[in-house]
């Protein structure tokens, strides 16, 4: 069918008998196809990619599942009414190496042996709930005449078992987020 479509083609073109002009208008919107986002520490306002986790003493983790100081950062939406949204929603998703569970971010690589062990990092969103490496957070509430700070929390959780230990050693995750503006 293809070879009678092109060969019909090839004849029309051929023919002048049946040649006119005409215009075609093409009609369309050029966006940009990103939002500027901060990270910020809302403790003192400080723009920047690295939140600060702090030391935590290996014994003081106790149990399995117990999670320990807290930092919380906020993912700002410098403008939502310049990213093309015709929505009032935003939802974050967080990728990174997740622990063995799946549902916490890994700290370092395991080969290292100065690397903690025994222990994960757990992101909140502003619902408290614990957010899986790829999965999506509750969707924040956009501001289109301004900006909007979206807060999450960062904890250190123990993931040894009962009877297993969380061993001292640097605790630092690469985690890197997707916000989706729909």
């Amino acid at each position: 069918m293809q070879r009678t479509l092109l060969a019909l083609a090839l004849s029309l073109a051929g023919t002048s008998a049946f040649a006119t002009t005409g215009t075609i208008n093409f009609e369309g919107k050029i966006t940009s196809s990103t939002c500027p986002i901060e990270v910020v520490n809302p403790e003192d306002g400080a723009i920047g990619n690295q939140v600060k986790m702090g030391s935590v003493d290996a014994g003081r983790f106790t149990a399995p599942g117990q999670e320990l100081k807290g930092k919380s950062f906020v993912l700002r939406v410098k403008d939502s009414s310049g990213c093309g949204s015709s929505t009032d929603e935003a939802v974050v998703t967080f990728n990174g190496t997740a622990d063995p569970s799946g549902k916490y971010f890994s700290v370092g690589p395991d080969s290292d042996s100065s690397v903690a062990k025994g222990v994960a990092i757990s992101i909140r969103d502003k619902s408290g709930n614990s957010i899986d490496p790829g999965s999506d957070s509750v969707p924040y509430d956009l501001n289109v005449t301004g900006p909007t700070d979206m807060l999450f929390n960062a904890y250190y959780r123990r993931i040894a078992a009962a009877g297993g230990t969380v061993e001292a050693g640097t605790a630092s995750a690469d985690v890197q987020f997707v916000v989706a503006i729909n």
